[in-house]
């Protein structure tokens, strides 16, 4: 038997970083609002190959072998052997988001992945078990804190607040019409690669040393993540707008490496070109680009973004309703 997984990536509108332990807890009330999105990952997923190796392929390419001492540095390998001690997964990636695009796609990867190798071992793993597993084995992989904001979002899809609170999590599916979000939501690829990881440990490492303007930004954040959720509740597209821009001028306090000028260039045309509000998903510093604006407003800032950013390109907008969805299918089906 073979399954087929999708999970699909997020955008996050405000309270990015503070899904990160112990950020949050720090900044009472914390939330981190996140949208699903058309950006997806697309897998199968087969027990097949040797005992004790895990194969991975990109589509119909080469398969690489892995094995147990992968796992400390290859989500793939880190997340099968996590679930299946024995190996002999098998994994083709038909789909993912684009490397360094800041919108949680290995999160969406880790999701994927191991509901596709529960769904084989006709087991199930409880929601939050399953996120806080994949949150620490992305961090052994990485070697720095992960939060669970990415996770969520795979799992749940739809336009979410993460209430950060002792002891776990508290998840709110917003009751907002995705229609109304999605006529008002771009996302945009710059091309320009990003590295989160680095960025959000300094920042970690400030805010625990006691850095007053660490802790005024963050605090700046969660302030600006709560507005947001009162405004995409209330439907009021100019608040939301005034959410994210406050969300974005506090998280470029964090540091200068948040917005290099060629991202205030792109960010700077679509203003001019009608948007209410533009951020960087995730940490910053590249990676794709949300933008909030009126109706009927996306194809002239495409354009004026093409022309900040000739290498980007526009993702498929809108919201994706449902989160991760896994499909048996026959040997002899067709693929993604």
């Amino acid at each position: 038997m073979r399954v087929a997984v999708t999970a699909p990536c997020r955008v996050d509108m405000a309270g990015g970083t503070l899904d990160i332990w112990p950020l949050g807890l720090l900044h009472h009330g914390s939330l981190t609002v996140n949208v699903a999105i058309p950006t997806r990952v697309r897998m199968e997923v087969e027990f097949a190959g040797p005992v004790g190796h895990v194969e991975h392929a990109e589509g119909d390419g080469p398969l690489r072998m892995l094995g147990p001492e992968d796992t400390a540095h290859d989500l793939t390998a880190a997340v099968c052997f996590a679930l299946r001690s024995t190996g002999r997964v098998r994994v083709r990636v038909f789909e993912q988001a684009p490397v360094g695009s800041g919108l949680g796609g290995s999160s969406s990867y880790a999701v994927a992945l191991a509901r596709g190798v529960l769904a084989l071992e006709e087991r199930s793993m409880g929601e939050r078990a399953l996120v806080a597993l994949l949150r620490d084995l992305e961090a052994r992989v990485l070697g720095i804190p992960t939060g669970t904001q990415d996770h969520w979002a795979a799992i749940r899809g739809g336009v979410l607040a993460v209430h950060i609170e002792p002891g776990s999590e508290s998840i709110e599916r917003l009751q907002v019409d995705q229609n109304w979000v999605s006529e008002r939501l771009t996302v945009f690829f710059t091309g320009i690669n990003h590295h989160s990881g680095m960025v959000n440990w300094e920042v970690i490492r400030r805010r625990l040393d006691g850095d007053e303007s660490t802790r005024s930004a963050l605090e700046s954040i969660a302030d600006a993540a709560r507005l947001c959720r009162q405004a995409l509740l209330a439907q009021d597209e100019h608040e939301v707008g005034v959410a994210v821009a406050a969300e974005w001028a506090a998280r470029r306090r964090l540091a200068p490496e948040v917005c290099p000028d060629d991202v205030e260039k792109a960010v700077r045309r679509a203003r001019d070109a009608g948007a209410t509000a533009v951020k960087a998903c995730g940490a910053g510093g590249g990676g794709s680009l949300l933008v909030w604006h009126p109706p009927g407003f996306r194809d002239r800032i495409a354009e004026a973004l093409f022309d900040a950013a000739p290498s980007g390109r526009i993702l498929e907008s809108g919201v994706a309703r449902d989160g991760c969805e896994v499909l048996q299918v026959s040997t002899s089906a067709a693929r993604y």
